[in-house]
């Protein structure tokens, strides 16, 4: 019996359960007493290895050549086999290109896909970003009252991606819902039933990142889906079209699901702060770091996946090989050895940029400039149109049950029009 399955960490293996309360709505109290009495433990509900320091989170995603991002798509619970059959008729073929690649093959993928987020690129989408955000507070929200996440998180991130990448802004609603079903069948634990459904969903999905692969390899337009069809970079071999499929289809999840999170956790943090609401109104400068110390604090992914390729020491725990871990970013963000007074929000933290809610290492988030940014620009604006904004009363926060994503699916909020 390995150390992470003994003694005083068995309890710990036994109670993770992010998919029910009380862990759902604050998993961070648990992962606390996880850093203090097994920061690496045994799951055996899950079959995961789960890594909550600061250190050794960095260690794991650095790490290439020990710690694989080969399983980091794949369903947290394994796909029955009408689930299966649902994926394989619907045309289904997604290969290992980005996300869950190692070097060499992540390195040229991503050296190709580079190209729709340059520093520059990013930083010549802010006035159109800017203009979204002043038209959206503008036409929805005039009532006193709104849904900020509803009216204002949940597409406007999805907008801006799917700009960047050639989505019609007619279809936002249609691959929006289908991003949520992804979030379930990737990092959910649904029944089987539920499984078949999102299942189909997501050969919907695909197929549809497919058609959009096919129409710029005939006919390329300005936007990344041509760029990626068409990118060189020196002698590397050009992305095949199931590559660029499979780019897109993660793009078209992760580009604007973790934006909208970010923007609730961001609005739920400085509302429930009202004094740091009101430093940023006067202040505006203060906003990028409060975007970070929001990042550090409630990131909206809090866990990824990587796999051991031989057996390992994490911590000085023994970790067999071909175990599946669970990288804690949202626990090693509050690591007291990292970061004084972890549970305290300070949009002033001199080290606030040091958490690690965009990965770390080679796999660091490719559109991490575009959310920042995006961010700022989000609340540059509500700051200076509705520096009255604050929460609405008696209001309890709902989280979407899963092991990686979190943000608020809701956040009632108010200010005198």
């Amino acid at each position: 019996m390995s150390t992470a399955e003994s003694g005083v960490s068995r309890p710990l293996g036994d109670r993770y359960d992010p998919f029910h309360e009380p862990q759902l709505s604050d998993p961070y109290p648990f992962f606390a007493e996880a850093r203090a009495a097994a920061p690496v433990f045994y799951s055996p509900a899950l079959r995961y290895w789960l890594v909550t320091r600061y250190r050794d989170v960095k260690e794991v995603m650095q790490n290439w050549k020990l710690f694989s991002a080969s399983n980091t798509l794949d369903t947290l619970k394994p796909l029955c086999a009408h689930a299966l059959k649902a994926l394989a008729e619907g045309g289904f073929s997604a290969v290992k290109a980005l996300t869950n690649a190692d070097p060499p093959a992540h390195t040229r993928v991503r050296r190709l896909a580079n190209v729709a987020f340059t520093p520059r690129r990013v930083a010549q989408m802010e006035p159109f970003i800017r203009t979204l955000a002043a038209r959206f507070v503008e036409q929805r929200l005039t009532r006193g009252r709104a849904d900020i996440v509803q009216e204002l998180a949940w597409d406007l991130p999805a907008l801006v991606i799917f700009n960047v990448i050639g989505v019609p802004e007619a279809d936002v609603p249609r691959v929006k819902a289908s991003t949520g079903k992804r979030v379930l069948i990737n990092w959910g634990y649904p029944s089987d039933e539920e499984q078949i459904r999102l299942a189909r969903d997501s050969a919907e999905f695909w197929r549809y990142a497919e058609a959009m692969v096919s129409d710029r390899t005939k006919s390329p337009r300005d936007d990344f889906t041509s760029d990626l069809v068409h990118a060189r970079a020196g002698d590397l071999p050009a992305l095949t079209a199931q590559e660029v499929t499979t780019v897109l289809f993660s793009l078209l999840t992760a580009g604007h699901e973790t934006t909208t999170s970010l923007l609730g956790n961001a609005f739920v943090w400085l509302l429930r702060h009202r004094e740091a609401w009101q430093d940023i109104c006067r202040d505006p400068s203060l906003i990028p770091n409060a975007v970070e110390e929001v990042l550090r604090i409630d990131p909206s992914v809090f866990s990824w996946r990587r796999k051991t390729l031989q057996a390992a020491q994490i911590g000085g725990v023994p970790v067999p090989a071909e175990a599946n871990l669970l990288v804690l970013m949202g626990s090693a963000n509050r690591d007291p050895e990292v970061f004084a007074e972890p549970e305290r929000f300070d949009i002033r933290r001199g080290n606030a940029k040091d958490h690690l809610a965009f990965g770390h290492g080679p796999h660091v988030c490719l559109g991490a400039p575009l959310a920042r940014l995006e961010a700022r620009v989000v609340i540059e604006e509500l700051a200076r149109r509705l520096p009255g904004l604050r929460l609405g009363p008696g209001q309890k926060m709902s989280y979407l049950p899963n092991t990686s994503f979190r943000g608020p699916r809701s956040l009632q909020v108010e200010w005198d029009a």
